[in-house]
C-alpha cells in the first residue's frame, strides 16, 4: 500500500509543468523532489524503486518540449458536456484532436484538457471547435508559456528522444546499438537534451494498482481579499496531500489533491466553503488522465524532423 509521502513523490514524478527545473537524470530527480519535499534523496530513490517493483509506476516516458515544434503556449481547458454519453464521445475524440496534449476525466460530466499552440489564441481555436462540435460548455482554466530548450537538435538528437519516447529508462547500452554509437555519446548527448529542456521525463502509473488513492480538486471562488488566507489554509490543513495550487484567473483558485477514502473529498468541499472569502466551491474527483493513443501526433512531429534531416543531408 502507498502512503501519503509516496503519493507525494509520485505527483513530483508524474505531473511536471512544461517549464519544470533543469535535470540530468533519467528518472525525474529524487535529490530535487526530496529538497522540495523535506525528504532525504536515500528515502526517495527507496519509495521510487518500491513503487516500480509494484508495477504502480508502469513506465517513463520521454516528452520533447513543445517549443521545439514552434508551439510556445499551453492551455487548460475544462468542458462540460450535456450528458454522460456526450461525455464518452468526446473522450473518443481526444485521440484525435490536433496538439492535444493530455485529458483529465473526471465524474460525472466535466473533463480538462491541455491544448498547446503557437499563441494563447490558436490553443483556443482548437478548443473552440471542439466545443461547438459537441455544444460543450467550455472555461478557460490557465494558459502558461512554454520555455524554449538551450540547444538546436540534431538527427542524433531526435533519434534518441524516439528511442526514449516510451521506454526512458532504456539503458545507454541499449541506446548505442540501437543508434550504432558509442555509450559515451549516448550518455553526453541524453544529459544534454535533459539538461537543455529539451525532453522531460514523466512517470506513467497504473491506476489499477492502488485502488483507493483518489485525486481530486476544488476549484474556489473567492473574494479578492480572502486569496491569502485561503491559501495558507489549504497548505496548512493538507500539507503533502494538497500537491499543486495555482490561481488562472483573479478571485480563483484550484486546488489539487488526494486522498485515500471516498468520503474526504466532499468533506474538503464542505470544509473549504467554512472559510472567510469563499463565495463558491466545486468539486470534481479525476476518474482517469488519458493522453493520444500511440503513435499521436508528437511521434508523427518527430518522425517529420527525423526525415527532414535525413533530407538535409542527402542533398548535402
Amino acid at each position: 500500500m502507498l502512503d501519503s509521502t509516496d503519493v507525494r513523490i509520485f505527483c513530483e514524478m508524474a505531473f511536471l509543468e512544461q517549464d519544470y527545473v533543469e535535470f540530468r537524470e533519467r528518472r525525474p530527480s529524487a535529490a530535487r523532489m526530496g529538497r522540495k519535499l523535506g525528504l532525504d534523496e536515500k528515502t526517495v530513490r527507496l519509495r521510487v524503486k518500491r513503487m516500480e517493483e509494484s508495477g504502480f509506476v508502469k513506465y517513463y516516458q520521454a516528452a520533447p518540449s513543445l517549443a521545439l515544434f514552434g508551439m510556445r503556449r499551453l492551455s487548460l481547458f475544462r468542458f462540460e458536456t450535456l450528458n454522460l454519453a456526450t461525455k464518452h464521445a468526446v473522450m473518443k475524440k481526444f485521440h484525435s484532436v490536433p496538439r492535444l496534449v493530455e485529458a483529465s476525466d473526471y465524474l460525472g460530466p466535466f473533463i480538462t484538457a491541455s491544448i498547446a499552440g503557437a499563441t494563447p489564441d490558436e490553443a483556443k481555436m482548437e478548443a473552440d471547435r471542439l466545443a461547438a462540435h459537441f455544444e460543450l460548455g467550455t472555461s478557460l482554466l490557465g494558459d502558461r508559456e512554454i520555455r524554449a530548450p538551450s540547444s538546436r537538435l540534431d538527427r542524433l538528437d531526435w533519434q534518441i528522444i524516439r528511442e526514449l519516447r516510451y521506454d526512458a529508462k532504456s539503458s545507454d547500452s541499449d541506446l548505442a546499438d540501437a543508434l550504432s554509437v558509442t555509450q559515451r555519446i549516448v550518455g553526453y548527448r541524453v544529459s544534454k537534451l535533459l539538461g537543455s529542456g529539451a525532453i522531460r521525463i514523466k512517470a506513467v502509473i497504473d491506476p489499477q494498482r492502488q485502488a483507493g488513492l483518489v485525486f481530486y480538486e476544488l476549484e474556489l471562488h473567492l473574494d479578492a481579499q480572502g486569496q491569502d488566507a485561503v491559501s495558507r489554509w489549504l497548505k496548512e490543513n493538507y500539507g503533502h496531500r494538497l500537491w499543486n495550487l495555482s490561481g488562472p484567473t483573479s478571485g480563483v483558485l484550484l486546488a489539487s489533491l488526494f486522498c485515500f477514502t471516498l468520503g474526504e473529498p466532499e468533506e474538503s468541499a464542505i470544509e473549504a466553503l467554512r472559510q472567510q472569502g469563499v463565495r463558491r466551491c466545486i468539486l470534481f474527483i479525476l476518474k482517469e488522465v488519458i493522453e493520444p493513443k500511440r503513435p499521436n501526433w508528437i511521434d508523427s512531429l518527430i518522425d517529420l524532423r527525423l526525415a527532414s534531416n535525413f533530407r538535409e543531408r542527402v542533398s548535402a
